[in-house]
């Protein structure tokens, strides 16, 4: 579990992350967990199995600069707690979002737009350079 901001009393927030989130780090260079302490305070961060099994096969199989931003978001993963669940990564997402009324970090924009939809509060990256929320919290 990845516990952050100054109290983890009263850690209500979960973020869902998505693949595309997690490489953000070492594609563009974004600090998403310091990002997320300024959007959110305390939160814990939940990875889906098929995230993880596809970070894994981009790490062997991706082009160069795809192998090296997965084993980034690998070791990234590991600040987090991985749910196993069935089925394709954005569906598993989509569906473990509405279950757990959690928020969503993905710099994908047709999940985001499926998320915003169902009225799914969004975590995404804006101007390339910063993280924003889409929605309230609370």
């Amino acid at each position: 579990m990845l516990a952050t901001g100054s109290s983890n009393k009263g850690l209500s927030l979960q973020v869902i992350v998505d693949t595309s989130f997690l490489m953000l780090p070492g594609i563009l260079g974004i600090d998403i967990i310091g990002e997320m302490d300024r959007l959110l305070g305390s939160y814990e961060i939940l990875i889906p199995s098929p995230v993880i099994a596809e970070l894994k096969r981009l790490s062997a199989q991706g082009k160069p600069k795809e192998r090296a931003a997965a084993r980034l978001a690998l070791a990234l993963a590991k600040r987090g707690s991985v749910v196993n669940v069935e089925g394709e990564a954005d569906e598993s997402i989509v569906k473990l979002a509405a279950e757990k009324k959690c928020l969503v970090g993905t710099s994908d924009l047709t999940l985001r737009k499926k998320l915003r939809a169902r009225g799914i509060n969004v975590i995404y990256l804006r101007g390339r350079s910063h993280l924003a929320l889409n929605g309230q919290l609370g």
